[in-house]
């Protein structure tokens, strides 16, 4: 998982914040495509299927320029992770570049 480029949609397995269980969740890859490289860790935003009630951005099969969403679903701004990337469980799409400019 070294090369993680900006805009990848990852699945996650998130942690609650009880820290007794996790799920396994989709997630905006936000940090630079060259950090990302180099590091071990990448931040990412949560997608969730429920719209959140504060920021969030729509996300849409159409939106993206590779792979499938299960759901349409919400980038949830204000849930932003520094993570390592050993804790990505795969890659699953990649927003198109319209998108991610808005």
């Amino acid at each position: 998982m070294n090369d993680l480029p900006q805009g990848s949609i990852v699945l996650v397995d998130f942690t609650y914040a009880d820290q007794k269980q996790s799920k396994l969740r989709p997630a905006l890859v936000i940090s630079n495509s060259g950090n990302n490289r180099m590091s071990r860790d990448v931040i990412v935003m949560k997608i969730t299927s429920k719209e959140p009630k504060h920021w969030g951005v729509s996300l849409v099969n159409e939106d993206l320029g590779s792979g499938v969403l299960d759901y349409a679903s919400f980038v949830q701004v204000d849930a932003i992770y520094s993570l390592e990337k050993t804790i990505i469980r795969d890659v699953i799409g990649m927003i198109r570049m319209e998108k991610w400019r808005k």
